[in-house]
């Protein structure tokens, strides 16, 4: 099988590229395809005729997203739907990666994949929607996979900000206690096991469709709040941080930001088996990281 990985330099991507390495799959990034051109997506994919096409690239700045929703609707909307027709002209499967941001938040008990998207509260959500849409329109051989509050080792990511505002603090560089919001609820991912679950709905053959694929965090989720307490109690079981720091939980009214968030977006799996908690998967990443920085020679306590 040819699989052909899109977006591979991003934090998903190298994910991906390593979990599907036994495929040795074709990793292309912007400079290798534009997927907001549409003749050069169909030139090149009707080209090299991949089997899978796995598509981690779009514009995932959230906030950023409110002010460029040009942009935002080029690569997270029109470029699916690109991509989707030329997959559908050589009949190769589309794999595409959406968000719990597409729905509007009010359902205090999550989204299964059946419930419609609609009335998303920010334009990243907006954009994601639409290429849903296009995705959904234009081919019928897809796997399109909801996932949420992503993290992992390769780019910027709430795990990551969180502890390097924890080291500033212990150090002294921040007096304050730090605002986490606690009334935003959902589930996060650590981007390995979604590029693991990836492999596994894509070699299980499961039908067709819509997939929601998250770390285990209950039926009622967790908040932002919850998720940073988290991150410092095994950053201080691992050493990556000598002690808590000071945290204080605070509403979404407190913390301003150009793009709201949902208020529940925790997202529902109904049709795959149970993923391990985010606990668990937390705890691998930190212990990971702090290899990487001994391997590297870097210090990252305080």
């Amino acid at each position: 099988m040819t699989v052909l990985i899109l977006g591979a330099q991003g934090m998903l991507g190298h994910e991906l590229a390593t979990i599907f390495k036994g495929f040795k799959p074709i990793l292309w990034d912007r400079p290798e395809l534009d997927i907001t051109n549409k003749a050069q997506v169909n030139v090149k994919l009707t080209e090299i005729r991949p089997d899978l096409v796995i598509n981690a690239a779009a514009y995932t700045a959230v906030d950023d997203c409110e002010t460029n929703r040009g942009l935002a609707d080029k690569i997270n909307g029109a470029a699916v739907g690109y991509l989707a027709q030329a997959c559908k002209k050589i009949s190769a499967i589309l794999v595409q990666y959406s968000t719990d941001y597409v729905f509007s938040g009010r359902k205090k008990t999550g989204y299964q994949e059946k419930d419609k998207p609609k009335t998303p509260v920010n334009y990243y959500g907006v954009s994601k929607l639409l290429g849903e849409k296009n995705l959904q329109k234009y081919t019928d051989k897809f796997y399109l996979i909801r996932t949420s509050w992503l993290y992992g080792k390769y780019g910027k990511n709430f795990v990551a900000t969180m502890l390097d505002l924890a080291k500033k603090q212990i150090a002294g560089e921040l007096a304050a206690p730090l605002k986490i919001v606690n009334d935003q609820f959902g589930k996060p991912t650590y981007a390995r096991d979604l590029a693991k679950r990836t492999r596994e709905l894509v070699e299980s053959q499961k039908p067709f469709g819509i997939y929601h694929a998250t770390n285990e965090a209950g039926p009622e989720g967790i908040s932002w709040y919850d998720f940073a307490r988290g991150i410092f109690r095994e950053a201080v079981k691992l050493k990556l941080l000598v002690k808590m720091p000071k945290i204080k939980p605070c509403t979404s009214g407190e913390f301003l930001r150009p793009a709201r968030r949902p208020k529940y977006s925790m997202l529902v799996n109904t049709k795959l088996p149970r993923s391990r908690t985010w606990q668990v998967a937390l705890r691998e990443y930190l212990f990971s990281t702090e290899n990487s920085l001994a391997t590297t020679g870097k210090q990252c306590k305080i």
